[in-house]
């Protein structure tokens, strides 16, 4: 992993968080969950998203890939981190 992300290697070794690398495979989800106190924030960098046009919300405004935090929806962009507080119910969606 170090080869590939070395910033995030040393940030985790230094005593600065966990660093986790997922990948949500199309149709699948997350279920709601929280963590059980607000002492972090989490962060989320897209590495390989699906392009915007495969991302369109169906009519209840929910995005076929993303974040619900709270009552609100959000998709990632490459390159672009997006951070929230985990104590809030989130749910993830790859459909």
């Amino acid at each position: 992993i170090r080869k590939h992300a070395k910033d995030a290697v040393d940030l985790a070794e230094s005593g600065g968080g966990e660093v986790i690398f997922s990948v949500l495979a199309p149709g699948t989800r997350i279920v709601p969950h929280c963590a059980s106190t607000n002492i972090r924030w989490t962060a989320h960098l897209g590495l390989v998203v699906p392009k915007t046009g495969d991302q369109t919300a169906n009519h209840h405004g929910v995005p076929k890939c993303g974040i619900r935090v709270a009552n609100e929806w959000h998709t990632w962009e490459v390159g672009k981190m997006l951070v929230f507080d985990d104590s809030f119910e989130h749910e993830v969606r790859n459909d």
